[in-house]
């Protein structure tokens, strides 16, 4: 991963850096605010279904797979965004996965996806293993899409009845990004 702690982040206000399983605890309570400010991801104030000690478990595999990544964007010592990519688990599948990204409603708008999306692209490049990267996307979410766009991904599907969001269907877009890795000199 590029230099995460890069003066133009710091000019921003925040950095970005690798999560740690000592963060399990800190992630799981972003996730319960971030669920509860934000109708573009698939929960809501609830979290997701882990654990402390199963969210400390998962970041430890994670951060032992050369096609997986769990990225953490902090401010003033707290989580205000976080990015995980998973590759595939068999060897035809091991190059390509799905990344999901958020940010707190605070911090929208202020570079932090992008950054986050950056190191991942990065990433990606350098370590010459995941050779696409997908997303879902809310089809209404054109701040999001507009990014996605603007870094190189493309539009590959629409899925209908995606998410059921404040009592209503939402569709969704499929969007995806093919990888070269960087040329080694």
């Amino acid at each position: 991963m590029p230099d995460t702690g890069d003066e133009s982040l710091a000019a921003r206000g925040f950095h970005l850096r690798h999560a740690e399983p000592a963060d399990a605890g800190a992630i799981l309570a972003y996730l319960r605010q971030m669920g509860s400010e934000s109708p573009n991801v698939t929960f809501g104030a609830e979290g997701i279904p882990l654990d402390e000690e199963a969210e400390a478990a998962h970041i430890a595999q994670v951060s032992q797979a050369d096609n997986a990544i769990f990225l953490l964007a902090i401010a003033d010592g707290g989580i205000i965004g976080a990015l995980t990519f998973s590759g595939g688990n068999r060897s035809r599948t091991r190059h390509m996965g799905e990344f999901g990204v958020s940010v707190l409603k605070a911090w929208w708008g202020r570079g932090v996806a992008g950054a986050l999306l950056d190191a991942l692209l990065a990433w990606a490049r350098q370590g010459g293993v995941v050779r696409k990267i997908n997303l879902r996307v809310r089809a209404d979410n054109t701040r999001a899409i507009a990014l996605y766009e603007r870094l190189g991904f493309v539009r590959e599907g629409r899925s209908t009845r995606d998410l059921w969001v404040d009592d209503a269907f939402h569709d969704g877009l499929i969007m995806g990004i093919e990888i070269d890795p960087e040329p080694r000199g």
